[in-house]
């Protein structure tokens, strides 16, 4: 039997308002990374084409973190359910975490930063489910607005 890592909604109350927004800037903070990570790897596009990379095959390398998320994203969802948000979370951003260190490590070897690209782009997906769930999970439904649109 699996148990709930967070307070379902009807024990929302349980939870101190205090740590419902601490988790919740916390949760901000691993999507700015994965947006970070995911999107600013364009930039990466004129020092591949100095490298000699043409601007197709730069691209392609590119869009690997969009691979690696897009791939992933139902087996963080499933994990999620079994383990709760805060451990996906803490799973993911260290996934990330590693990743982005693995790609600067890397990075004058093509096929090997396109591999890193693709993991930190699957620890990345881990907070697109995570986020949602905690508000959900976490706040009354009258706080829910506010807290998304956070």
């Amino acid at each position: 039997m699996h148990t709930r890592a967070t307070a379902s909604p009807h024990q929302i109350g349980a939870v101190s308002a205090r740590r419902r927004w601490s988790l919740l800037g916390l949760s901000i903070l691993a999507q700015v990374a994965s947006a970070i990570f995911t999107y600013g790897a364009a930039f990466l596009i004129p020092t591949l084409q100095q490298r000699g990379l043409s601007l197709s095959r730069a691209g392609l390398v590119v869009a690997m973190p969009t691979v690696g998320l897009v791939l992933t994203l139902i087996a963080w969802g499933t994990l999620l359910d079994r383990i709760g948000e805060r451990r996906v979370l803490v799973y993911g951003s260290a996934l990330l975490g590693a990743a982005g260190s693995a790609a600067a490590l890397v990075s004058a070897n093509t096929v090997a930063l396109a591999a890193a690209l693709v993991v930190g782009g699957i620890g990345a997906a881990s907070t697109n489910g995570a986020g949602g769930r905690l508000i959900v999970g976490w706040f009354d439904a009258r706080q829910r607005g506010l807290a998304m649109g956070i």
